[in-house]
């Protein structure tokens, strides 16, 4: 009886279908809807909604085309957005999308009406209570069994398709409603897939848009199995006459099963497109503002990414070379350049210094012709009012496209807010609260670009593995190698030292043609941002806002002028000789100061720095770290552990900024190769604390290291190197979770036996002396005196 109501249904749905209202194929076309709808609204379980002309959105505002009839879950996603008669259903929420189309099929129309659904992109990010926990999907802490689904595509279609159009439309659709030759209702399933195929299809859609944590999600597999299948869902008699309606029951509300509940809905993800779309909406409404009055500006700042992994991406110093002088000049020629360019209808002023290294006079506030205006250029960075938008955006596209064809892999991060100088904020909120903030969200969410992507046909350079496209001295070279090898250093500040220091890798060596160590440094300002938004903000309570924009130029030029001047006093402090001094310094811009140099000379050079820089007025202070390597040690990774250094002596910094005004040490020496990690290999080392040096104390381990290698009633090495191991032995003791009695009774054993022997014993800190015999073979020579 059953099967017999389906078949009249099929058979009425088949002749309701055929019927036409002449000149009026919208008319039939809306009844033909309707006819479809009802079919559906009887097949779905009551849980799923039905509506009927609706767009599909996602949460990165992609929107399909209008969709005939949707069929969508409202118990976790009960939001439908209307506005009018339109309406928007979240792709989250959809499980059933169905295009209706009369006798004539267009095969483009109906496969470019799928592709609209397709690039949407349903996201994890929901807050939810479950059962056993709180589900913060967010946080990718473990598998899903959905990460990204997609609604099942049906086209219903009065045509009576040919073997090529069923082929055609089997790529974008999974079930296919028509009549035959005999108007009689057929379902075309377009896949061969099983179950567990199905349920990768539609729960774990299009994971390659994703990013690398949707595919560990989705390692939950269900075991394949050719006996769970659609095809076993056909219900025919024995004369082989199929159901065609029940069995599209079947069919259709098994995989709605598979998919069963739509993902939780991102209320996060879509506020912040909402809010997107408002921001956009506002920069629009600035525009027309901007275009209307002569007192509306744009700040504007522009940021180079990724510069220090630029510089150390191999170990040749002649690219090392170049990539600092590529750095130095982006912004504070390229820019400037690119800026002239886009200003040639436009009044602009570059010159925001004058020839003595004083801040100019801003003048863009007083000169209503004068569309932009350079405010500073520093630290990689340009900041540039604006009274354009449209020059602002020409040139952000000019100088991005700049950026990428003078270093093939750098990139450009800029973000701008719009100010009137009537406005009630002070001058560090703009900056600091506002611009600032904006900048570091896009340089989070910014995808590094390069010029060339490598292809499987390409052939690699080994450092960075990037395709060769050009070739010197009959050395295979990429794009970005050869473009540093041809740079020179244009108006860089480095330009006076070029004749002071070495350009090659082996002139850094202390005996070459051995594989001698090297000190990698980076020193880095501490608490410089602080400093100016305390000063600025101060200016601001006296000063007027124009007043403030020279203020910030000031600064500016006084934090660069004061590690310049630093840098400069502690080289001429130590390069006495009249051969090239065994440095090459990489970055001096504003704060930070990275250089390889000898490693020898590594720490009286950086003990010097930081001395020098505390004589200076104003508290200004700095972090230093430095990483011991090989000479054939990847300087990149090189330079990550002395950024590491930094950093933790950065934390000394601020946990102590209360009580002390001095500027903090950390250092780390590779032995071989750098299998463990520097905090691994630290954590490693349970007997001695780790220490953070400041400058009286780095000092004092200095002498020491002297004393070590020079006092007249100094150790036997061969002493010196059991003391070392005894320490090391005793790690191992601690490790085992044994006393730290027992730990320490290895050194005790060597400093007794050596103040039997008439040694003196040595004064010193334990974990100071340790660091010492670490570091004892780079004062052998008193070449470097403080």
């Amino acid at each position: 009886m059953i099967q017999e109501h389906y078949q009249t249904i099929a058979e009425a749905i088949s002749n309701q279908l055929q019927i036409e209202t002449p000149n009026h194929h919208v008319t039939s076309g809306t009844s033909r809807e309707l006819i479809w709808l009802d079919v559906f609204a009887s097949i779905v379980p009551k849980k799923f909604q039905l509506a009927q002309s609706v767009f599909l959105i996602d949460s990165f505002g992609q929107v399909s085309a209008e969709i005939d009839i949707a069929i969508y879950d409202e118990q976790y996603t009960p939001y439908v957005f209307n506005y009018g008669n339109m309406k928007f259903i979240p792709i989250e929420a959809v499980a059933v999308a169905i295009q209706s189309k009369s006798h004539n099929v267009d095969t483009d129309n109906v496969t470019a009406w799928a592709s609209t659904i397709d690039k949407l992109m349903p996201v994890l990010n929901s807050y939810t209570r479950t059962k056993h926990e709180l589900s913060d999907t967010k946080v990718h802490y473990k598998e899903q069994t959905q990460t990204a689904t997609r609604p099942i595509l049906i086209l219903c279609t009065l045509a009576n398709l040919s073997t090529n159009k069923k082929a055609d439309f089997t790529r974008s659709f999974d079930f296919i409603l028509h009549p035959d030759k005999e108007n009689k209702l057929q379902v075309l399933v377009t896949d061969e897939r099983d179950m567990a195929n199905w349920y990768r299809e539609l729960n774990h859609y299009h994971l390659e848009l994703y990013n690398a944590s949707y595919n560990e999600l989705s390692s939950y597999q269900p075991k394949s199995t050719s006996e769970r299948t659609l095809k076993g869902l056909i219900i025919m008699d024995k004369k082989t006459n199929k159901n065609p309606l029940l069995t599209f029951n079947m069919q259709l509300n098994q995989l709605l099963m598979v998919i069963n509940n739509p993902i939780f809905f991102p209320h996060e993800s879509y506020a912040q497109m909402f809010n997107e779309a408002l921001e956009i909406q506002e920069k629009k409404d600035e525009v027309n503002i901007m275009k209307k009055s002569n007192h509306h500006y744009l700040l504007a700042i522009y940021d180079i990414t990724g510069i220090q992994d630029y510089i150390f991406a191999s170990n040749r110093m002649k690219e090392n070379m170049g990539g600092s002088y590529i750095v130095g000049k982006m912004v504070e020629e390229y820019f400037v350049e690119v800026l002239k360019k886009c200003a040639e209808k436009y009044k602009v002023e570059t010159e925001w210094k004058s020839n003595n290294n004083t801040a100019n006079d801003v003048r863009i506030f007083a000169d209503k012709n004068l569309q932009a205006e350079i405010i500073y250029i520093g630290g990689g960075n340009a900041l540039v009012i604006y009274r354009d938008w449209e020059l602002y955006t020409q040139a952000n596209r000019a100088f991005a496209l700049k950026v990428l064809q003078e270093s093939a892999s750098l990139t450009l991060a800029t973000e701008a807010i719009p100010f009137t100088l009537e406005t009630n904020k002070h001058y560090a909120q703009l900056y600091f609260e506002e611009l600032m903030p904006k900048l570091a969200k896009t340089k989070a969410e910014q995808i590094r670009t390069k010029l060339n992507q490598t292809l499987p046909i390409f052939a690699q350079e080994p450092f960075k593995g990037d395709p060769i496209t050009h070739e010197i001295d009959k050395s295979p070279l990429s794009t970005e190698q050869w473009l540093k090898r041809k740079a020179t250093e244009g108006k860089s500040y480095l330009k006076d030292f070029n004749n002071t220091f070495v350009t090659e890798t082996e002139d850094l060596k202390k005996n070459k043609g051995e594989d001698s160590y090297i000190g990698v440094v980076h020193i880095d300002g501490n608490g410089m941002g602080d400093w100016l938004k305390r000063e600025l903000k101060g200016a601001g309570k006296n000063l007027d806002m124009e007043e403030v924009f020279k203020k910030h130029r000031e600064l500016s030029l006084r934090i660069t002028g004061v590690f310049r001047k630093t840098f400069e006093e502690t080289v001429n402090h130590f390069n006495k000789q009249s051969k090239k001094f065994p440095m090459r310094p990489l970055i001096l811009d504003g704060d930070d100061v990275t250089f390889i140099c000898q490693g020898d000379l590594a720490i009286p050079f950086t003990l010097a720095f930081l001395k020098q820089l505390e004589k200076e007025e104003g508290q200004i202070r700095a972090c230093a770290g430095v990483a011991f390597v090989h000479s054939h040690f990847p300087f990149e990774l090189a330079y990550d552990i002395a950024e590491q250094c930094c950093q933790n002596a950065k934390k000394s910094y601020y946990s102590n900024y209360k009580s002390t005004t001095s500027s903090y040490f950390d250092f780390y020496l590779v032995r071989g190769s750098y299998v463990k990690q520097m905090e691994e290999k630290r954590a490693s080392q349970p007997y001695l604390t780790d220490k953070i040096y400041d400058v009286k104390e780095l000092k004092a381990l200095w002498n020491l290291i002297e004393d070590l290698n020079h006092a007249e009633n100094r150790w036997p090495r061969s002493r010196l190197i059991a003391l070392y191991k005894a320490y090391l032995q005793a790690d191992e003791i601690a490790k085992a979770d044994r006393s730290r009695e027992d730990a320490g009774t290895a050194v005790r054993l060597v400093k007794d036996e050596a103040e039997s022997r008439g040694y003196q014993n040595i004064d010193a800190d334990e974990r100071m002396l340790f660091d010492a015999l670490q570091l004892i073979d780079f004062g052998k020579d008193k070449e470097w005196t403080l």
